[in-house]
């Protein structure tokens, strides 16, 4: 059975995590299609510092440049590509799951170059067969914990139950039995963290005399207790050996008092839901705690244990509420991240979470300062940051020049609305290496250029950018700036030319959809660069020909479809979201039968049939009977995207696009129509409301007197017809 208690720090994180949670209860994510960003957008972020992304991108770009922590994202998952996302902008789960426990509940703490539990087990089974003891066939019981879980118990493992043995075989003043029943007594322990009061004390190593030995006992019984939770106890023992001549047992007894002081002092801070409780903070315990990883700290600055109680000294900094202390304990893990191949991922969700999901104003890292600054960039943010609020953090951006400056320009851009001051404070000249920063300060001044203006100028930088931005990302984030710039300013033909710099296929496929004309969706159903990309036009130009009332074009653009239809699904390249889409296949739909009667010839057909009149009675059902069939109600092409974001400009196709309830409300006003084209009419015209009371057709809504109306005259007027017949609600 999996032990399922987490880490105090990861119920930090997780703490946090509930309190910055939206409030909805749909969790799925979809990307907004725009570059300059003013709110928080998670679902939405880019390879810049920038104002929208989350926090923890922000931080990751900043790792990145120092060389601490790879900007590297998962590749796009079939979930992502369903929420239709391509490689920007990008959810921040694109990072994938990371263990949120950082500095976990153990006893016995080794350093990161220590030996590997495999290691560890050889290493122990070795020192076990010189002590002529063998190993029972129960697990370490620290090792039964999963990934990003832990508590005290983790710490007695394999490796923990190797050091405390290596001390006792090197030991000159045991003698061998004591090493024997010493090493005995270490490894029942390691199978279990709880023990009644019975069991427990068997577990204590008999005929022990030397005063080494009684330590080394002394130890095992503290620790015993601190795994069973019996804090009190812990302390006295681990007390005892504070002052102890074997230096092993000093070291690890200073460390452990630490460690017991805080396991005491957070015990009844938490809720049964593990989400931390501020009132029962007992903050004059906690100091003690934080006087007790000082001394520790002082007295074995590079000790067995300096690192985990540096850690841990964050959480007693989380816990009393301390920001500035805490912020600082990040500031000092992430200088020494760089001196060891721990893994930064936790520290990454933690620090976030912990720090940066608020504005604090005390902080002093540079770092942290800006993570915090872009925050209140926000158009949202309450108060905003101010030139004077930046101003008076200039002094501690005194190593971080070149960052402080790029805080000026966003601030400049964002929150003053003052393009030409931005430009003032950012750099003109390009370097031939992009790191991070030097990218966000460059593709922030190709925005501000845009701002003034000076689209020629904007994209003249990003295409010069483009060959040097070899870091994850930078490529796709140019070609996402350009593409927009292209497509606001009657350029679109740059995006699709031989020689366009914008190859990232969701980008082509949304300009593709939204706002290719005729002639561009033409030439590229020929001229594409994949297979796809060329279906998708072909797609496009016959549905919006037939959409549009084109119906003399869709004739002529028919011929262009294969004799062999490729099978391929096109709802990624059409903008249909947790759904396949449909194939080019649609367009040879043969109009059977519906399963309420109605019988319509080829969508082929009805085109011609529209082509020579557009008010068609049986023509306009028709079509309504295709679109319904076919479930292209909503259909993606259809939708106006937002001014603001890629394939929001003019569409190159005029008009509204074709609506069932029009058609049906122009066959219901036809005085002409055939009894059973009208009929039908006013029986899906009612049904574009069922049941849920909310128009699924298109088109114009209509009150619900009038809903009344059209169901009356089909009970009334054709009540001997067989939709006159079955239908029995109005809504």
């Amino acid at each position: 059975m999996r032990t399922r208690l987490l880490t105090v720090t990861a119920v930090m994180v997780g703490s946090a995590l509930l309190n910055q949670a939206n409030a909805s209860g749909d969790d799925s994510c979809y990307p907004s299609w725009t570059v300059l960003k003013e709110n928080l957008d998670a679902c939405s972020n880019l390879p810049f510092l920038s104002p929208g992304n989350d926090s923890e991108v922000n931080l990751r770009l900043l790792l990145a440049d120092k060389g601490l922590k790879t900007f590297q994202l998962s590749g796009e998952k079939n979930l992502e590509r369903e929420e239709g996302f391509g490689a920007v902008p990008f959810s921040l789960f694109r990072f994938g799951a990371t263990d949120l426990a950082m500095a976990t509940e153990t006893a016995e703490e080794v350093k990161p170059d220590e030996p590997t539990a495999t290691a560890a087990q050889a290493s122990l089974t070795a020192m076990l067969d010189k002590l002529g003891l063998t190993r029972a066939d129960t697990p370490a019981a620290g090792d039964e914990f999963l990934s990003g879980e832990g508590s005290r118990c983790r710490s007695n493992s394999d490796e923990s139950a190797q050091a405390f043995i290596s001390q006792v075989l090197a030991s000159t003043e045991l003698t061998d039995a004591e090493r024997k029943a010493l090493a005995d007594s270490r490894m029942q322990m390691l199978g279990a963290c709880a023990w009644d009061a019975d069991a427990r004390e068997a577990l204590q190593p008999k005929a022990v005399a030397s005063a080494t030995g009684k330590a080394f006992a002394t130890y095992l019984r503290a620790a015993g207790a601190f795994y069973n939770g019996n804090f009190d106890e812990a302390l006295t023992g681990f007390t005892a050996l504070a002052d102890s001549p074997q230096p092993w047992l000093k070291q690890t007894a200073v460390y452990m008092v630490a460690r017991t002081r805080l396991n005491s002092a957070q015990e009844a801070v938490f809720d049964e839901y593990s989400q931390l409780q501020r009132d029962k903070v007992d903050k004059p315990a906690l100091a003690d705690v934080e006087t007790a990883f000082k001394q520790y700290l002082d007295s074995y600055p590079d000790g067995d244990y300096a690192d985990s109680a540096q850690g841990l000294l964050r959480r007693v900094h989380w816990l009393a509420g301390d920001d500035v202390k805490l912020a600082e304990d990040y500031a000092w893990q992430l200088k020494q991240q760089g001196k060891a191949s721990g893994d930064l991922e936790p520290l990454v969700i933690e620090m976030d979470r912990a720090v940066l999901g608020s504005d604090r104003q005390n902080l002093r890292s540079p770092w942290m300062l800006a993570i915090t600054d872009l925050i209140r960039m926000r158009e949202t943010s309450s108060p905003r940051l101010s030139e004077a609020d930046l101003k008076t953090q200039e002094p501690s951006f005194a190593d971080q020049p070149e960052l402080y400056r790029y805080l000026q320009g966003a601030l400049a851009l964002y929150v003053l609305d003052d393009p030409q001051q931005a430009l003032e404070h950012l750099p003109t000249a390009l370097p031939e290496h992009l790191d991070y920063l030097t990218f966000s300060q460059h593709l922030l001044r190709g925005l501000a250029l845009q701002a003034r203006q000076d689209i020629k100028g904007a994209q003249a930088l990003w295409l010069e950018m483009l060959p040097r931005a070899t870091q994850p990302l930078q490529r796709e984030q140019l070609e996402l700036a350009l593409a927009m710039s292209f497509e606001r300013n009657e350029q679109l033909s740059s995006v699709f030319a031989a020689d366009s710099p914008i190859q990232s296929d969701k980008v082509r496929y949304i300009l593709l959809s939204r706002v290719a004309d005729a002639d561009l969706l033409r030439q590229q159903t020929t001229q594409g660069l994949t297979e796809t990309e060329r279906n998708t036009a072909l797609f496009v130009l016959l549905y919006k020909d037939l959409m549009r009332n084109r119906y003399a074009d869709f004739a002529e653009d028919l011929k262009r479809l294969p004799e062999k239809l490729p099978e391929e699904k096109l709802g990624y390249a059409l903008g249909y979201t947790y759904e396949k889409g449909p194939s080019l296949s649609l367009f040879q739909w043969q109009g059977t039968p519906s399963e309420s009667g109605y019988t319509c010839p080829a969508i082929v057909q009805t085109a011609a049939a529209l082509k020579l009149d557009a008010k068609d009675p049986k023509a306009l059902n028709c079509m309504g009977e295709f679109i319904r069939a076919n479930s292209l109600d909503g259909m993606p092409l259809d939708s106006k995207r937002h001014a603001d974001t890629l394939g929001g400009s003019a569409p190159g196709f005029s008009g509204e696009a074709f609506s069932r309830l029009e058609g049906y409300k122009t066959v219901i006003a036809n005085p002409k129509a055939p009894r059973d084209e009208k009929a039908y009419a006013l029986y899906r015209a009612v049904n574009c409301y069922g049941p849920s009371g909310y128009n699924t057709c298109g088109g114009k809504e209509v009150a619900p007197s009038v809903r009344k109306g059209w169901f009356r005259q089909l009970k009334k007027d054709f009540a001997n017809t067989q939709w006159g017949q079955t239908q029995q609600y109005y809504w």
